[in-house]
């Protein structure tokens, strides 16, 4: 359930989100009041909302009012608008300097600017909570592995700029240049070691990454309610060591050892029986026997193929380098190789690398392998997956390796639907349901019919919340709050101004543009982390804010300001046709912003 419907639940968390955000919003345009005080500019209202009028009450010439629609407000000066009444009065809006105007129109984003400077040092001086710039996974294949970063190195600075957050680290590697490669310095073991990365762009979230993720503590921080872990005797800092009998250290061991676990269940089981030990605080070990549901969501346990030839070189650079780009693999073992994937596989990892025959640059080789496992040879290689191909490897011991299925069958068609590539494989099988489903493939020469019972999925965090590895940024003195409030203010305005740049260069995707839902969900979020994490947010806020108005575009400050200039420059004002034309234009781009905005919020609503 979203969080903007759990909030419905708290109500005060309800009021601090409606306080904080309406607060940003009343800081701005007191910003233009404030000024148009000191220029003696008339005042006719001051609304905090748009639309009808839900409180209002009056005070010499100026209406005070709160409105129904909360996504902003307004100071209506006098005679302001194109095509209004103006009496010549000195009071109003036209009349006042070129200087003076500007003041008025820029003093609302100065009031942000100055509000968020000021957040950021009250919620550093009440601790911010982080996550450490630790990194937990390295994904195979993705630029950190060709670049060597490990699971456990701490990055401390990217193109010598500090980091010290795990978001300080996505938002340098999201705004970095196309092409642009990053020196990135790390803390590993106490050594700092620099790594050339290369970020790549991903189509799914619409940024650059480096495929990472952040560590995860290994004590359980909490139980979900109901859960497997909370039926079957599991407690509050519980560490999984091991699963089903096999050691895991890592929350994707855990994921994989779970899901080996559940394919090999009945398939029409509603629930397995799973063997976990944990170590309780105390440090003793304890064994815990769990029921886990599975969910309708069919799983043949296939990926797509990597094809045998190496394309990429990385991984842990303590391992012996013994293939190159472009080496194909013949055998492996005395085995003829067919996958990349299945070095990597679970299950076959610990057997040792014996003998290998490769093709290089068309001369046969059998190179002497250094004492090291399967999996420490697919370590250092990789592949892109063979997306546009139908050719799978099955994972050991899921579904369709038991059914028969081997690494490098080409699917030619599921449950009779003819399939050209993997993502139709993908639709057809979730298309079957949990039924089972023939699938016709071709091996060498031949042509087979598998017929495969698809298992479930499980919760493979069992109902444990696992935290990632985090502190608290508190300062101590005042004028360390001042600095670092001022550093933060200085790179959320850089920030901004490169996501808008990314935007129009579409470095960013559009989907990335958030509405007022998500807004609300977020600072919502914020509540339940603390008074700092809930001003950070506001302060991040009230400086997109302060940015977002001086986009060049009517209707808002920075088109106004334009606006401004332009009668400047022409030496008299516009005429008030091309006014109304542009502030039309302008009110047309903001509603397709806001629309962008409304659907990329309720899309995330529904994940």
């Amino acid at each position: 359930m979203p969080n903007l419907i759990l909030a419905a639940l708290d109500p005060l968390n309800v009021t601090l989100v409606v306080i904080g955000l309406g607060g940003l919003v009343f800081v701005h345009e007191l910003g233009h009041f404030v000024a148009c005080r000191l220029t003696g500019t008339r005042v006719e209202a001051f609304s905090i909302g748009f639309g009808p009028m839900l409180l209002g009450w009056r005070r010499g010439p100026t209406l005070y009012k709160i409105s129904l629609i909360p996504l902003g407000g307004y100071v209506k000066m006098a005679a302001e608008n194109p095509g209004e009444k103006r009496s010549g009065a000195p009071d109003e809006f036209p009349n006042k300097s070129f200087l003076q105007r500007l003041f008025i129109m820029s003093n609302g984003v100065i009031f942000n600017g100055i509000l968020a400077a000021c957040l950021f040092v009250w919620a550093f001086r009440s601790g911010v909570p982080y996550v450490r710039a630790e990194i937990g996974t390295v994904v195979h294949g993705e630029p950190a592995w060709q670049a060597g970063l490990l699971a456990g190195d701490r990055v401390v600075a990217i193109n010598g700029r500090e980091v010290r957050t795990f978001t300080d680290l996505k938002i340098e590697v999201a705004f970095s240049s196309a092409s642009e490669v990053l020196r990135v310095t790390v803390d590993r073991g106490g050594r700092r070691l620099d790594l050339d990365i290369e970020p790549r762009y991903s189509d799914s979230v619409g940024i650059a990454e480096i495929g990472v993720a952040p560590a995860f503590e290994q004590a359980a921080a909490g139980i979900v309610d109901g859960s497997p872990a909370a039926k079957g005797g599991g407690r509050r800092g519980d560490v999984i060591v091991a699963v089903e009998g096999r050691p895991v250290a890592r929350l994707e061991e855990i994921d994989r050892a779970v899901a080996v676990a559940a394919a090999q269940a009945p398939a029409d089981a509603p629930s397995f029986p799973l063997h976990v030990r944990v170590r309780r605080t105390d440090g003793a070990e304890e064994d815990l026997l769990f029921t886990v549901p599975v969910e309708r969501v069919p799983q043949l346990g296939i990926s797509p193929s990597r094809g045998r030839i190496v394309r990429q070189v990385g991984g842990d650079p303590g391992l012996p380098r013994l293939l190159q780009v472009g080496d194909e693999l013949l055998s492996v073992n005395g085995r003829e190789f067919v996958d990349l994937n299945s070095l990597l596989d679970v299950g076959r990892e610990e057997e040792p690398l014996s003998s290998l025959e490769i093709l290089r640059d068309g001369t046969p080789l059998a190179p002497e392998p250094p004492e090291m496992t399967l999996q420490d040879l697919g370590r250092t290689v990789s592949a892109p997956h063979q997306l546009e191909d139908t050719r799978v490897a099955p994972r050991a011991g899921m579904a369709a390796e038991r059914a028969g299925l081997r690494a490098g069958d080409r699917v030619l068609a599921v449950g009779g639907t003819p399939v050209h590539k993997w993502e139709e494989i993908r639709e057809a099988v979730a298309a079957n349901g949990m039924r089972a489903v023939e699938l016709r493939i071709e091996r060498g020469e031949e042509k087979l019919s598998l017929t495969i019972a698809p298992t479930g999925t499980v919760d493979s965090q069992l109902g444990y919340q696992f935290r990632a590895s985090g502190d608290i940024h508190h300062e101590e003195s005042l004028v360390g709050a001042i600095a670092i409030g001022w550093d933060r203010t200085v790179r959320t305005m850089e920030q901004v101004v490169l996501t808008l740049r990314g935007l129009l260069t579409r470095r960013v995707s559009g989907k990335n543009i958030g509405g007022p839902i998500m807004i609300a969900q977020a600072t919502y979020a914020a509540t339940d982390q603390g008074l700092g994490a809930f001003l950070e947010l506001l302060a991040l806020i009230s400086i997109n804010l302060a940015i977002l108005n001086l986009l060049p575009i009517p209707v808002l400050d920075g088109g106004q300001i334009l606006l401004l200039c332009a009668e400047k420059v022409r030496g008299k004002p516009l005429p008030d046709r091309v006014l109304v034309y542009v502030q039309v234009v302008g009110l047309l781009l903001i509603l397709a912003l806001m629309v962008l905005a409304f659907f990329n919020d309720i899309v995330r609503l529904f994940r």
